[in-house]
């Protein structure tokens, strides 16, 4: 049963693909596939909600809870349209956009607490992609005020969320139980730009041999961001993380591995994940990437099903590619 996947805390790669695959199922815009999804990984009543354009499902089964949000379909019409005023929270300042969604979905997270409070599931699991993901890390710490019981989140491809005082109160109420996976270069881990943002919890980034990476700059692709800037140094090393089974995981840890040129002269061969986070986008670079997808937004792709991942800034983003490469990683 997949289920047992979440009895635990803790990174676990078997845990990172079956979470993955619910964030992805919470696109699904037919809730009975959702539900049937759910009910094939154990939960007997699983509870989908759409309100206010906020989807996802979430299900209490034993000593087992989930609740997983759906991201946003059409990542560059979002940078496109994206304003990053913060607006306050308890914990700190955060993105307007991501407190609004959580509290659009209030009446279905008061059935979800609720759930919890009568079922008391020793392990509570929070996951979302994208945006969804934005929306899982504010929906933890709303959970984490009322309650001590959260096993954890993965999120995908997740923005940034709040200021930098959020996300030191989020490590310190938190600490250890945010897993945010990064695909290689995803460019919407990469805002809001600037240095107000900050991200929170511990990276896992997705790296494949013999592909280039975009550090401190985007590379030229139509509009001139300026040419890739590398770090000519690094100092790295494979070390051996524990997993819930009592195995280990061999993950590649470095200071400054940022470049396709370091990844060639570790010996890498095969996907793996690295402890290494992107910079964010600088103010320059998020306009002219506002600028080009103002052009791009006359393409018969841009805005349909299909966009997510069809061009090369957001090849990176779709959840098929991380659901793909975990896989990979998986089965090594």
């Amino acid at each position: 049963m997949s289920l047992s996947l979440l009895i635990g805390t803790g990174f676990e790669i078997k845990r990172a693909v079956f979470l993955a695959e619910a964030s992805q199922i919470a696109y699904d815009t037919n809730p009975l596939s959702v539900v049937s999804w759910a009910k094939a990984q154990g939960f007997q009543t699983p509870v989908p909600f759409d309100r206010k354009n906020v989807q996802g499902f979430w299900g209490v089964q034993g000593d087992v809870a989930l609740l997983a949000f759906r991201g946003t379909s059409n990542p560059g019409q979002w940078i496109r349209d994206a304003r990053f005023a913060p607006v306050p929270f308890p914990w700190g300042w955060i993105h307007a956009g991501f407190k609004d969604g959580v509290e659009d979905v209030g009446p279905d997270l008061a059935d979800f607490y609720k759930a919890l409070a009568d079922a008391k599931p020793k392990y509570v699991w929070i996951t979302g992609h994208s945006l969804g993901g934005a929306l899982a890390v504010v929906a933890a710490a709303r959970l984490k005020m009322q309650t001590s019981r959260i096993a954890g989140l993965y999120t995908y491809g997740q923005p940034r969320v709040g200021l930098g005082a959020f996300a030191e109160r989020f490590s310190i109420e938190l600490p250890g139980q945010l897993y945010r996976f990064v695909n290689q270069s995803d460019i919407v881990t990469r805002v809001p730009p600037g240095l107000l943002y900050r991200h929170t919890g511990i990276v896992k980034r997705i790296v494949r041999p013999g592909v280039l990476e975009f550090a401190a700059k985007l590379p030229n692709y139509t509009t001139g961001f300026g040419a890739p800037q590398f770090q000519p140094g690094f100092e790295s090393s494979f070390r051996e993380e524990p997993l819930a089974t009592g195995a280990t995981a061999r993950v590649f840890e470095s200071t400054a591995l940022e470049t396709a040129q370091a990844v060639a002269s570790s010996g890498l061969e095969q996907t793996t994940m690295i402890d290494c986070d992107l910079p964010p986008l600088s103010d320059h670079e998020f306009r002219q990437l506002q600028m080009e997808l103002t052009v791009q937004q006359d393409s018969p792709t841009f805005g349909g099903p299909g966009f997510e991942g069809s061009i090369s800034w957001f090849s990176d983003h779709a959840i098929g590619e991380y659901i793909r490469l975990l896989k990979e990683i998986r089965d090594q």
